[in-house]
């Protein structure tokens, strides 16, 4: 498929270059725009406070500001069995594809691992940057895929009920796309990667777009996982604990832990934790910008009983959203 010529601009390797000829490497892919570099390196920190092997990140985006390349580089400085490879995507390839405020085109990116990594190495672990490591994760690279595509958990119950109103999801459960253990031969010989971009190009009644297709395409051909490979948590509505046993937490849905209107949660500073202990230590926590994020901070604060900050950030929405409608 044309779609995939000349998608990499450039690549930067980063740390120790010879891992990525070693059989023994594990491999981790993450697909970012600038906005979540912050989230892909509190969770590489996290991933090396628990798993001691020799692990290759590879990371495609859009854009990287160099004070995060730094960091990065500070993460290798400090463990000689890690390798960060960034590939510098061509955006406009996927400017044509639908999204929406939360999530930029940046979703997309998983579906280059295959084309560049399967002839790399077997199985890649995909994770969304909005998740942070537990506990170690060894044992998810010994499963047994035979003919199945992807290792996955399954999302909510209502996601599934959604999906099979939606499009006829022939399929026991939903999974959340956040987290995929990949068989990249599978993969390729099935072309998912391309007829996902097709489906994508094609058609336009997907709500959760890169997710909605691969739960399509991947119906009965995944194992099925545990959860505590993916713990799906939404700070802007759970309250309940996590088990001990998590291994990956996913801070799911519209909120995150370094936005200030996701600081309210009882598991935020579990996050923080570990950001303030990593190279992004002395990033501030991003305050709102638009009127979205005003209006999403505007109702964080109110659900917690911070009614002056809620006040505020009400007159805030109201006048950024008025501005930006003159504009248009």
């Amino acid at each position: 498929m044309d779609f995939f010529k000349n998608i990499i601009l450039k690549k930067e390797t980063l740390g120790n270059n010879k891992l990525i000829e070693d059989t023994t490497s594990i491999h981790i892919a993450f697909g970012i725009d600038a906005n979540f570099t912050i989230g892909t390196g509190v969770l590489i920190y996290s991933i090396l406070q628990h798993n001691n092997n020799n692990i290759v990140f590879h990371i495609f985006t859009d854009s990287i500001y160099p004070e995060d390349i730094s960091r990065f580089k500070e993460l290798t400085y400090k463990a000689n069995n890690i390798s960060i490879i960034i590939y510098y995507v061509n955006p406009n390839k996927f400017s044509t594809l639908p999204i929406f405020f939360t999530w930029s085109q940046a979703m997309y990116y998983r579906f280059i691992i295959s084309k560049l990594l399967y002839n790399i190495t077997d199985n890649i672990l995909y994770l969304d940057s909005d998740i942070l490591c537990l506990n170690s994760f060894e044992n998810l690279f010994h499963q047994n895929f035979s003919s199945n595509i992807a290792g996955v958990v399954s999302d909510h119950d209502s996601m599934l009920n959604y999906a099979q109103k939606a499009f006829n999801l022939n399929s026991n459960y939903y999974f959340n796309s956040g987290f995929l253990i990949i068989n990249l031969t599978n993969w390729e010989k099935n072309n998912i990667s391309d007829k996902a971009i097709s489906l994508l190009l094609n058609k336009n009644n997907f709500k959760y777009y890169d997710q909605d297709v691969l739960n399509l395409l991947l119906a009965n051909k995944t194992l099925l996982l545990e959860k505590k490979y993916n713990t799906i948590y939404h700070l802007a509505d759970m309250n309940t604990p996590i088990s001990n046993d998590t291994i990956f937490l996913h801070y799911s849905g519209s909120v995150k832990p370094w936005q200030a209107w996701g600081q309210y949660h009882f598991l935020t500073p579990l996050w923080l934790k570990y950001k303030n202990n990593s190279p992004w230590k002395d990033v501030p926590i991003f305050q709102p910008k638009t009127y979205k994020q005003a209006k999403f901070m505007t109702r964080m604060s109110y659900r917690n009983k911070k009614f002056i900050k809620s006040i505020y950030w009400y007159i805030k929405y109201s006048f950024w959203k008025i501005k930006s409608k003159l504009k248009v």
